[in-house]
């Protein structure tokens, strides 16, 4: 490390001896190619002066192994890659519009003084939600991974997709959340049928499967530009249109669009700095199959890239208003430094190293470090982009940066999946400033995202607080798949959605002397069991509201491993002497929410030498979590450290100034909350679902695949909608392993108490056998609404015994159900197909069934037969 450091610094005396060519807007040289070339033809080492002002990118600035040993040197200089817009005038319906001055100018980016715009999109807040899956044949050429390539909405947005002229809707794109990543898609086909979607190209995630209620937005088509701050290019007009936000003076406004998409690309050089040069304005064109990033934004480039370079330096730079991450450093690259630089606006993330392949071992990146950078305000364009990310890497360091404001992880460390062979080791995540990330878009995230085995990595001294994830996974310090050997010490974690800290799985990691606090749903998670030594928890200090569990999960995710092998431990766990408090000063009753009293869980051998006692924090109100003298936190062995020093450093007051303009977020409250789910409501007739599909949000089944199958079909249709043409059909078939299968399974994702309604027609086949019951979460059988169908006999419980009336096979009825939670009974009321009643006030259930969170159709028969379903309507009446 001294010789490494010595070099540095022999490297950095030697360019100070640099011959200097003068870089100015009036001078001979006068655009940084020309100053590039310049430099070319010069002594090495040397100095490009960049003189105030601002120079146009017309192209890419490349630079290589020919352009080593320069210094770009300057003062209030901008490099953009945009150029401004004039000439606007006023249009129709509050809209403002300027021509360019050539149609072949095309950008998804602007900006309105500084500010970027939001290009016209629907919703103008918030989501849509995708309806259900799309089956085979819906599209003639797609019979296979269907989720993959197609989904359907809702008929009001259907039709405003439909309605947009094919030369504009080539242009539009749709994104859809898959949990942790995005799907930016172009449309491809639409059917009008099934109301479905067709996008170009393959999702990298199925639709449907991975987020219940799924969301997805829509942008760039000019019928969206309906709010103040959004705008639209027409380029079929070659012109850009408007809508000034209030008090905005159009006449005035500074407004400028991207032309070039990459600052810089570097190949092969050495020794290359730049110091105090602002970098504004990058293009990015989603590309025309779309974007289908799978973790971090990777699939996504950088405004400046760099390959196969060592000692590259960025000091006292300003990159922002890009399309892209702003600094990658793809494999090959070394003993590089990028400090004291402000990384904001950003269309990625902050700074990539690595690439997702893993690179020979010669190619691995090492030594790299970002320090005293304020990385905020990113994700505008790839929404899983991170403040940084390391993928394959050694012995690189994030220090003292200000991460802020991105919809994903701040630091994300590691590119393996598991324990297997890794290239990644000794990560440092040092007296960081990580807050207000995720803001509810996307789940799955950290402060600080670890990924695999990483030897010698340590996250020390590090500040995170303000997680808050859409459906799961809003944690402070994040030990993912296979994570080994992490050291967490001296961090600060609070107000996170979910646990302060968690490991998925991993091997040996500690988790000493931090301060945990206020965990939304839980404060330590830990998920799966392990035969290993998962983690040691020791010296911590950790406070929440009694309203949440102090651990996360069940009885599985904190047991004793059941079977141990010869030399694994039979406990996986390490706790002792933490120090812990309820801010209600009590014990609770179980750690989880249902299991593990704290006598259990220390005659486990856990927590021996830990307190429950107020560690006497300054002031817990306005997060003062300095501590008070006489603090029992002394008899635990925790070790105060200077919580200040997390963030920019402290030598530059106007430094740490400019951070804090990125530490308020007045909206917090309000617009960092998942996006409400619709009520859950079904009213459907299969009229518009796509043959072989369920049609039915929130259901599922599972396939034995011998020959029983739940899908659409067109056989047959209830007569009691005239004109109808398809049902469902659930087709049973002889020599199942269950009985009882197939199960139709239907998870209402917004029903838990109240009084629901149940309505659907149905038809059975001789031999059928079929029931169908509200549950609940908890699964118990035989507690809530239940109602059987076999050999022409209804019937109304379990046992058989509450006998209802004979329907033969074949005869199409309508069932119809309420039922309220606890209320110990139900009401039915059967409609025959010639249109007599029979009407049932006061079924009997079980007054524990006290949930309705799911629903099953079940096939009990033995022989190849089916029965039908149509017209389902499910609905919480209150």
């Amino acid at each position: 490390m001294f010789f490494r450091a010595l070099a540095l610094l022999f490297s950095a005396a030697t360019l100070s001896l640099a011959a200097d060519i003068q870089l100015s807007p009036s001078g001979p040289i006068s655009t940084p190619q020309a100053a590039r070339d310049a430099a070319r033809a010069a002594a090495k080492p040397a100095r490009i002066v960049v003189a105030p002002g601002t120079y146009p990118l017309t192209e890419t600035l490349t630079l290589g192994k020919e352009d080593s040993k320069v210094t770009w040197s300057g003062k209030d200089a901008t490099f953009t890659a945009g150029k401004p817009i004039t000439g606007w005038q006023k249009a129709e319906g509050g809209l403002w519009k300027a021509s360019l001055p050539d149609k072949a100018w095309t950008f998804e980016q602007l900006w309105i003084n500084g500010r970027r715009a939001t290009l016209a999109r629907s919703p103008n807040k918030g989501y849509y939600h995708i309806t259900e899956a799309v089956g085979a044949g819906v599209f003639p050429d797609l019979r296979e991974n269907m989720n993959f390539h197609a989904f359907s909405i809702a008929k009001e947005q259907y039709d405003v997709l439909k309605s947009i002229p094919q030369p504009e809707r080539d242009h539009v794109l749709l994104t859809v959340t898959h949990a942790w990543a995005v799907g930016q898609c172009r449309i491809k086909e639409l059917n009008d049928e099934v109301l479905a979607v067709r996008i170009k190209g393959r999702s990298r995630y199925p639709f449907v499967e991975f987020e219940p209620d799924q969301r997805w937005w829509v942008e760039n088509f000019r019928a969206a530009l309906d709010a103040p701050g959004e705008w639209f290019l027409d380029q079929a007009k070659g012109e850009v249109l408007y809508m000034p936000l209030p008090g905005e003076d159009m006449t005035k406004a500074t407004v400028t669009a991207p032309v070039v998409e990459k600052f810089i690309t570097m190949k092969g050089a050495h020794d290359v700095s730049f110091e105090g040069i602002s970098f504004q304005s990058s293009n990015y064109h989603y590309p025309a199959d779309g974007l289908h990033d799978g973790q971090a934004a990777t699939t996504s480039d950088g405004s400046i890239e760099i390959e196969d370079s060592s000692a590259i330096h960025f000091t006292n730079c300003d990159i922002s208003h890009t399309g892209l991450h702003a600094l990658w450093f793809k494999n090959g690259c070394s003993d590089s430094t990028v400090t004291h630089c402000h990384l904001h606006d950003l269309g990625g993330g902050g700074v990539y190293v690595g690439e997702i392949a893993r690179p020979t071992e010669e190619r691995v990146n090492h030594h790299i470090t970002i320090s005293d950078c304020i990385i905020q305000h990113g994700g505008r364009l790839h929404p899983s982009a991170c403040g940084v990310v390391f993928t394959h890497t050694q012995h690189c360091t994030v220090t003292h940066c200000d991460i802020a404001d991105f919809y994903y992880t701040g630091i994300s460390a590691g590119w393996n999946w598991g324990y297997g062979d890794t290239a990644s080791r000794e990560t440092t995540v040092e007296n960081n400033h990580i807050h207000h990330l995720g803001w509810a878009y996307l789940s799955d995230m950290g402060g600080y995202y670890g990924l695999g085995t990483s030897p010698g990595t340590i996250i020390r001294g590090n500040h995170v607080h303000h997680v808050a994830s859409h459906r799961y996974g809003g944690w402070g310090l994040y030990n993912d798949e296979g994570s080994a050997d992490t050291l967490m010490e001296n961090n600060l974690v609070h107000d996170t959605w979910n646990a302060g800290f968690h490991q998925h799985y991993g091997y040996f990691n500690t988790v000493r002397n931090n301060i945990f606090a206020f965990g939304h749903t839980a404060q330590i998670q830990a998920s799966r069991n392990e035969a290993r030594l998962r983690f040691r928890y020791m010296n911590n200090i950790v406070v929440w509201d009694p309203a949440s569990p102090l651990l996360d999960g069940g009885e599985w995710n904190w047991k004793f491993f059941d079977k141990p092998e010869r030399g694994d431990p039979k406990d996986s766990l390490v706790f002792r002497k933490n120090l812990y408090w309820p801010t209600d000063g009590k014990i609770p009753a179980t750690l989880t929410k249902t299991h593990f009293t704290w006598d259990e869980w220390r005659k486990m051998g856990r927590d021996k030498d830990s307190l429950f006692a107020d560690p006497l924090f300054e002031n817990l109100a306005v997060r003062d979590f300095r501590l008070r003298p006489n603090s029992p936190a002394e008899k635990i062995g925790f070790k105060p450290w200077d919580l200040t020093l997390a963030g920019v450093r402290k030598t530059d007051p106007a430094w740490r100034t400019l951070a804090a303009q990125g530490h308020e977020y007045p909206t917090w409250d309000t617009d960092a909350k998942p996006w409400p789910a619709p009520n859950y409501q079904i009213n459907q007739d299969f009229e518009h679902a796509g043959l072989g599909t369920l049609g039915i949000r929130g259901a599922k089944y599972t396939h034995e695949n011998k020959g029983e199958s739940i899908a659409v079909t067109d056989e047959t249709a209830s007569p009691f909608t005239p004109g109808s043409k398809r049902a469902l059909k659930v087709q049973d078939t002889p020599d199942l392993k269950h009985s009882y299968d197939p199960i139709l399974d239907i998870y209402p994702t917004t029903w838990d108490t109240g009084t629901f309604h149940a309505e659907f027609d149905v038809m059975a086949q001789p031999g059928a056998d079929w029931f169908f019951e509200i549950r609940g979460k908890n699964l118990d059988f035989g507690n809530g609404p239940y109602l059987r169908w076999q050999k022409d006999q209804l019937a109304a419980s379990t046992d058989g015994k509450v006998q209802l009336i004979k329907i033969p096979a074949g005869e199409w009825f309508r069932v119809s159900i309420t039922a309220t939670t606890g209320a110990g009974k139900w009401s039915l009321e059967i409609t025959r197909q010639d249109g007599t009643q029979h009407s049932y006030p006061d079924l009997k259930c079980k007054p524990a069934w006290t949930n309705a969170g799911y629903l099953l159709f079940s096939a009990l028969g033995t022989t190849k037969t089916a029965f039908f379903l149509d017209n389902l309507k499910l609905q919480q009446l209150k």
